[in-house]
């Protein structure tokens, strides 16, 4: 009998450190917070999202005293939460980065083609480094780390311990405090992702602790002040269909779609026009070119400066003739353009004969990339392209 009830015993209390195991997935709390546990049996480790790279997820678990709901540790590969969900609010967590990488949290995540992906780039130059924390939206599979100079900056964080990392949502935008800084060491007002709701990641190399979620938090937090226009900028762009490019011949204005494939397309309060947002890898499957189309009135004839941002190659026609090309590119380094391969508003400086009257400016721009000495293809990352005058004076920016 008393082998039995010992037997018995024994299996309630397996049962119940089962049952406690599946609770302690998501442990909610009175104050609407939900803390989210550190346990193989927590998280799904997937495939890596293909623009970030690295190896399929794996990781290792634990937990140590003053860290109630564990740590994970993950290589370069994405680890999703099998319970967490977040539109806005706050998340809070700790991270040990493991290396000069891009580790860090994906949320608003819909498989592997979208996200909101907030990340640390840790070394020792942190507090002046201009790329420690970064934003970048991932949309159809493309992470534009590369069209956003403006979403990174300098942090101060510890290249080999703990950082605490605080995001706030509020609306479209977002502020990242790192460390329980007073101010924010990141503000992004209006967050580039195609969804309002999703799943949770993190990406290693890192070890992770203290996930906690508040959704209610959002009521509380003013909202992120939306960007301005700068002057000279054009807002105003007409955008057709990707056409294949396969560098077997120059580029010009007749490769472009006919008129009636025109139609008008978003452009971002910056003057971004996201082309990659816009049509991604479905309706760009081969090296391609997107055209953008805008009109420009000039009181008399007048020469006047464009300055124009983009990623990767960039063609510039005006009133039908070829005034620029150029390759912004990280591979090979010699075709990067300031700053390091990034989109830049005066990427290319360029100097306009406007004639009197209505002037047409077109656009093609390529998103042909290589990785190191491989083959091109089209590019897992931004492409996008701005511009802008330096002077408006006696010009009609339609």
């Amino acid at each position: 009998m008393g082998n039995h009830t010992t037997s018995l015993i024994g299996l309630l209390g397996a049962m119940s450190l089962l049952a406690s195991s599946a609770l302690a997935l998501a442990e909610p709390a009175s104050d609407g917070k939900t803390s989210y546990t550190m346990s193989a049996d927590a998280w799904t480790m997937e495939p890596p999202i293909p623009s970030m790279g690295g190896e399929p997820a794996s990781a290792k678990f634990a937990r140590y005293e003053g860290m109630p709901t564990g740590t994970m540790t993950l290589n370069e590969g994405v680890a999703t939460s099998k319970t967490a969900r977040f539109s806005t609010g706050v998340i809070d967590f700790d991270i040990k980065p493991l290396g000069y990488n891009d580790a860090g949290v994906v949320f608003r995540r819909e498989g592997s083609a979208e996200g909101e992906f907030v990340y640390l780039r840790a070394n020792p130059d942190c507090p002046a480094a201009n790329d420690c924390i970064q934003y970048a939206p991932v949309t159809h599979t493309m992470m534009a780390w590369n069209i956003y100079p403006n979403y990174q900056g300098p942090a101060p964080i510890s290249s080999t311990g703990w950082n605490h990392v605080h995001i706030e949502v509020v609306g479209d935008g977002m502020r990242i405090y790192l460390n329980h800084a007073a101010e924010p060491s990141l503000v992004v007002p209006r967050l580039r992702g195609l969804r309002q709701d999703g799943g949770l990641a993190f990406k290693g190399p890192a070890t992770y602790a203290n996930l906690v979620v508040d959704p209610h938090a959002s009521a509380g937090l003013s909202v992120v002040p939306a960007a301005s226009v700068a002057v000279g900028t054009v807002m105003a762009w007409r955008a057709a269909p990707p056409t294949a490019y396969d560098r077997s011949g120059t580029v010009s204005t007749k490769d472009a779609p006919a008129s009636d494939a025109w139609s008008p397309i978003e452009v971002e309060p910056t003057g971004l026009v996201n082309l990659g947002r816009a049509f991604g890898l479905a309706r760009a499957p081969s090296p391609s070119l997107a055209w953008l189309k805008t009109e420009v009135v000039a009181s008399a004839p007048m020469r006047r400066t464009l300055q124009v941002g983009f990623a990767e190659e960039a063609w510039v026609f005006l009133n039908g003739q070829l005034v620029y090309s150029g390759r912004n590119t990280y591979y090979p380094p010699e075709t990067r353009l300031s700053p390091d391969g990034r989109l830049e508003p005066d990427n290319a400086s360029i100097p306009l004969a406007l004639r009197e009257g209505r002037n047409e400016i077109i656009l093609a721009v390529g998103n042909d990339w290589r990785s190191g000495k491989g083959p091109l293809e089209p590019s897992h990352y931004g492409w996008a392209a701005e511009a802008h005058f330096t002077q408006i004076e006696g010009l009609d920016l339609h």
